[in-house]
């Protein structure tokens, strides 16, 4: 798989670094939703992860055995390499041919001083528009410190499901989640930007505790660590993680309903708070109960 290929696993970890408040558990959180013909359970993943930082076992074992569908954001069968490289570079290349650094403008020069300070090397970026080139930044610092999608959750489950011959689905397409970013305004993907070169250099530190309260299951850490990282940017939370919670929860709703039982995995900080899937499927009236 190629570095581009393998950013349909990574976006959402790069930008928000981050993953109902309760007490903390000796393992990731898993939710089982029932109140319609079939029993969803949901799963909190970590996109990236260091060699050996996630197994299947415990209740999640267990999920996935019950499973008949295992599900994620998108489905990894719908993906093909050419079309991936294809689609990324329609989205990362400013159609009108315009540069990294003349999309910032006057602020080419700060951001130019702020990766040569930290040792980004952003002139390679330079065909790429900005929230492409925070989102190689940040990815590039993770897989630095030894993180990599390929030890990460969706692939390990994915790949236990293969053997298992569990069928797949997805909710969102690659290109469409890319377009959530590609359509930010052009101040915010700034922003991104200037955000992914400073953290850069210590990005190994301020993952720390979002892997711990993941790995814990504490659900008041993972909350704690997206309230932060989104602080001060309240469009992009809305963008990434309130909108699409909220689109998920009807398609929850609806297998729930189905005639298959489901594991579904997405992103950790999509199952937190009262804005989160467990909440707002409680809140349409489904029970939910944290295994």
């Amino acid at each position: 798989m190629t570095e581009i290929g393998k950013y349909r696993r990574l976006f959402a970890v790069a930008l928000c670094m981050a993953i109902a408040s309760g007490a903390a558990r000796a393992e990731p959180a898993l939710w089982k939703v029932t109140g319609g013909k079939s029993t969803v359970y949901l799963f909190g993943s970590v996109h990236l992860l260091p060699e050996g930082g996630f197994t299947v076992g415990g209740d999640l074992a267990d999920a996935l055995k019950q499973a008949d569908r295992v599900c994620m954001e998108i489905d990894p069968a719908s993906q093909d390499e050419s079309a991936m490289t294809a689609i990324t570079l329609e989205r990362a290349v400013d159609p009108e041919g315009r540069t990294l650094f003349d999309l910032l403008g006057d602020d080419a020069d700060r951001v130019r001083a702020a990766a040569e300070d930290a040792g980004v090397p952003l002139e390679a970026l330079a065909m790429f528009e900005p929230w492409f080139a925070g989102l190689t930044v940040s990815v590039m610092a993770l897989q630095a410190h030894g993180y990599d999608a390929e030890h990460g959750v969706e692939q390990i489950i994915e790949a236990q499901a293969k053997q298992a011959g569990k069928s797949g689905c997805g909710l969102e397409t690659f290109d469409g989640q890319l377009g959530m970013l590609d359509g930010l305004p052009a101040e915010l993907q700034k922003e991104i930007l200037l955000q992914a070169i400073d953290e850069a250099g210590d990005i190994d530190a301020m993952i720390g505790p979002m892997l711990e309260s993941w790995r814990d299951g504490d659900e008041a850490g993972l909350e704690k660590s997206l309230d932060e990282d989104f602080d001060g940017y309240p469009e992009l939370a809305d963008v990434l993680i309130y909108r699409r919670n909220a689109a998920w929860a009807n398609q929850v709703s609806e297998m729930i309903r189905g005639d298959q039982d489901v594991l579904l995995v997405v992103g950790a900080m999509h199952l937190v708070g009262n804005r989160g899937l467990p909440a707002l499927l409680e809140q349409s009236g489904y029970h939910v109960e944290r295994r």
